[in-house]
């Protein structure tokens, strides 16, 4: 055997075998499946590979928010965009590992004025590239696993919004509710001192000035209505409708359960789950990894080897190896190293931000549900008051003591008691929906409510 075919036969069987050296891992969607359904409520699961859209059966029964969650995942276009980019990153991955295609040259000359033809041929292969496989292969599965850790944070971003949305929008329908109520009330009180008036039992400044709480409250309801619009327009864009018109929601708001202020627990909770923290971290070792890829003599040269030949027409045959590589003379590759130090500078900067910001903001979060929480409780005891004084206003117009403008003063004192108890619990839906941002879980341990 020739031993340029020998030469060409090793070259082959070690490119072969250094590609078989490192397998790209598969992408393994049940770690994000796992991660979402640790961080939403109600388990939910993501859609398959192919799985249609939820049709118009789904919708006929009221949304629960474990319900609008499910179909926020199952419905929105968003996460199948976001799922993609797990095989965009797992084949950026298989591409790291495969090795360039191996350079042919052939050359035919001949001397000016005729003569026997000489031809040239060449057959290179990077060793830069076959050599740095394994590298190439550190910073892709650095990089998958930042693209995993950042659609893990968009999926639960999609989860949790849509958790606020849904409280949100039967906040505002509460208040539509009792903004109607008010509404009502205001009318009959202008009725009744336009009858008076008419009678001469009352001024006719006191009708005007009825007529113009009767429209302030008329207007508040049109304001009140516009933000239930909005509400349910949010709400349908995260479940992926292109109308409100499928929302059909309950009459009334679910049962608030108090979660376990655990902070310890809570914190720790945080630098397990947060996907933030991973992704930093994953950025990290990307970087580094870019770093050995990047600096180094490899890097700078760049060397190709491979079998090469002479053949004339005459016989005259020469073969061997051909060696080819850059000279670092321009490019000393000192601006790819300083690159490479301030990117992992960078990350590593980025990290430990996020790292002190995220105990930070799970106190600021347990703090915040803790004073909504008690807040609710206060509306609550105020509301229960106005409700008495009400009760006991119609039982003195009932028995002729009392008239009923004093009732209908209860009434409107009653319903602006209601409207700050909706407020009270908005915040409190909101900061029980901070909290879980910031732990990155929906797995609160529940426990009996503060006194």
């Amino acid at each position: 055997m020739k031993r340029s075919t020998l030469i060409t036969a090793a070259m082959a069987l070690s490119v072969v075998l250094t590609a078989c050296v490192t397998t790209p891992a598969s992408v393994d969607r049940t770690t994000v499946s796992a991660a979402v359904v640790q961080a939403s409520i109600g388990a939910p699961r993501l859609p398959t590979a192919g799985e249609n859209y939820l049709d118009a059966s789904w919708f006929n029964d009221p949304l629960t928010v474990d319900r609008s969650v499910q179909t926020a995942l199952l419905n929105n276009p968003r996460v199948r965009a976001e799922l993609a980019r797990l095989d965009t990153a797992q084949a950026e991955h298989v591409q790291a590992g495969l090795l360039r295609n191996p350079m042919a040259s052939l050359m035919a000359l001949r001397p000016e004025g005729g003569g026997r033809f000489e031809l040239d041929y060449s057959l290179m292969q990077s060793l830069f590239d076959l050599m740095t496989r394994s590298r190439r292969i550190d910073v892709a599965d650095a990089a998958q696993r930042r693209v995993e850790a950042e659609v893990i944070g968009q999926l639960i971003a999609i989860a949790q919004d849509t958790q606020a949305a849904y409280y949100e929008t039967l906040i505002a329908e509460a208040k539509v509710q009792v903004q109607r109520e008010q509404w009502a009330i205001d009318n009959q009180g202008l009725r009744l001192l336009q009858r008076q008036a008419s009678q001469g039992a009352v001024s006719a400044a006191a009708t005007l000035e009825q007529q113009a709480i009767a429209s302030m409250r008329a207007h508040e309801l049109q304001t009140a209505e516009a933000t239930l619009a909005q509400a349910r327009a949010v709400l349908a864009q995260q479940l992926g409708l292109s109308s409100t018109v499928p929302l059909v929601l309950p009459d009334s708001l679910p049962t608030f359960a108090f979660p376990g202020l655990d902070a310890p627990a809570l914190q720790a909770l945080a630098a397990t789950h947060r996907p933030e923290l991973q992704a930093a971290a994953a950025t990290v070792d990307q970087a580094r990894a870019e770093q050995r890829l990047q600096t180094g003599g490899l890097r700078a040269t760049e060397p190709a080897l491979g079998p090469a030949g002479i053949r004339e027409s005459g016989g005259l045959a020469l073969e061997g190896l051909s060696i080819q590589m850059a000279l670092p003379i321009f490019d000393t590759g000192r601006a790819r190293r300083d690159l490479a130090a301030a990117q992992i500078a960078q990350a590593e900067f980025t990290e430990e931000a996020l790292r002190r910001q995220v105990p930070l903001e799970v106190e600021r979060a347990m703090a915040t549900l803790m004073a909504a929480h008690i807040a609710v409780g206060h509306a609550d005891h105020h509301l229960y008051q106005q409700q008495q004084l009400e009760r006991l206003a119609q039982q003195a117009y009932d028995q002729g003591i009392s008239d009923r403008p004093r009732y209908l003063r209860a009434s409107r004192a009653r319903l602006d008691s209601v409207m700050e108890q909706l407020d009270a619990q908005q915040a409190r839906w909101a900061a029980l929906v901070a909290l879980e941002r910031a732990t990155g879980s929906a797995a609160l341990a529940i426990t009996a409510p503060p006194p």
